[in-house]
């Protein structure tokens, strides 16, 4: 694979970068670091991948161990992201803190389980294909994405 070939697919790949990593790492700046690791690493050893078709599987693998890597580096330090600031339309900023309860929802799952939930209901994997990303077994997928969904139910009509 060359140079054009590879930035393509991985040009093509940046919203699943961003989802997989916001279902891993709560800072905005370790997700970016470990997305660009990610990449610079695929890059180093895009020789090793034997078949070419399963370079986006093989990605996630690396971004998912780096993240993982990072979490544990960084672990025990306070995020210090920036507080943005309040949009003007009032709609704007309710949909914000909508999201935000999402969010804040989703990143108490436990780890397993919000990756699961982050490839299947954001990135549109497969069962099968989370199986081979996270090398576990399809019946693990399926459980961890019915614990997801009761977890985040309940968590969501505790806050409403």
């Amino acid at each position: 694979m060359d140079r054009d070939e590879f930035t393509r697919r991985i040009l093509a790949m940046r919203l699943t970068f961003y989802r997989v990593s916001y279902g891993i790492l709560a800072s905005e700046s370790e997700r970016e670091d470990a997305v660009q690791n990610a990449v610079m690493k695929a890059w180093q050893k895009h020789g090793q991948l034997r078949d070419e078709r399963l370079m986006e599987t093989w990605l996630v693998r690396i971004l998912i161990n780096e993240c993982r890597n990072l979490a544990r580096r960084t672990r025990g330090e306070v995020p210090t992201d920036e507080i943005p600031d309040r949009p003007q339309a009032e709609d704007a900023y309710e949909q914000r803190l909508r999201d935000e309860g999402l969010h804040q929802a989703l990143m108490r799952l436990p780890e397993k389980i919000r990756l699961t939930m982050v490839l299947f209901y954001l990135d549109g994997f497969s069962q099968r294909e989370i199986c081979g990303i996270l090398r576990v077994p399809a019946g693990t997928v399926k459980s961890r994405l019915n614990q997801g969904r009761k977890q985040l139910k309940k968590q969501l009509e505790s806050e409403a």
